[in-house]
């Protein structure tokens, strides 16, 4: 899949403005966009004074997250995780957490044994949403009301007994309840990819 890198006119990263898109049109706006902030306040012959022949647009050709990370493993892996074979988890740091000892007997003793499955498919998709947010370098900011967040949702078909993928939608202020702030993705175009590619772990947490 082809995306489109800004970079400056000598080659060098572009820091100052998002510089990865998915489409020349996306970034030829955003690059503009980003020209014209700049130079609001300059003249034309000011030393900072930007135009577009200050950057040079790189096409590059990438494998897509959603084509590496297909399932729990590959997110595990992607993680630098592994399977956590002994209670050894004590002293492991997982996700930038210490897991306790007592916290995994808890989980053991508690977990109410009908949601098992619900769960397991719940720890799944957060695991593979956190890598391919990871990988878009995407972090959700709650704090942060200029921050799109999107959510893949569904419909329930009745004729299939089954939820479908039916869109995705935007939650720009607040953690939306339908899953909440860990299956929020940076664009509709990767909540959409999440919610097809993973719509039978949803079916699980839903059903």
């Amino acid at each position: 899949m082809k995306k489109y890198i800004i970079k400056n006119a000598d080659g060098s990263e572009q820091s100052e403005m998002q510089a990865i898109h998915e489409s020349r049109k996306e970034a030829g706006e955003t690059l503009m966009d980003y020209i014209c902030e700049h130079n609001e306040d300059l003249d034309i012959d000011d030393d900072d004074y930007l135009s577009p022949f200050d950057f040079v647009l790189e096409e590059v050709e990438c494998t897509e997250v959603n084509e590496v990370v297909t399932d729990f493993d590959s997110a595990r892996k992607a993680l630098g995780g592994k399977p956590n074979a002994d209670f050894t988890v004590a002293k492991k740091i997982l996700s930038g957490n210490v897991v306790q000892l007592e916290d995994v007997a808890r989980l053991v003793t508690d977990i109410n044994l009908k949601h098992i499955e619900a769960l397991i498919a719940l720890n799944k998709l957060f695991t593979i949403a956190q890598a391919w947010n990871k990988e878009d370098g995407f972090v959700p900011d709650f704090s942060d009301c200029e921050q799109d967040k999107w959510f893949p949702w569904f419909v329930y078909d009745k004729d299939a007994a089954w939820f479908l993928f039916a869109d995705a939608g935007n939650s720009p202020t607040y953690a939306n309840a339908y899953l909440g702030s860990r299956l929020c993705f940076k664009s509709s175009t990767r909540a959409a990819q999440f919610g097809k590619q993973f719509a039978d772990l949803y079916n699980k947490v839903f059903l």
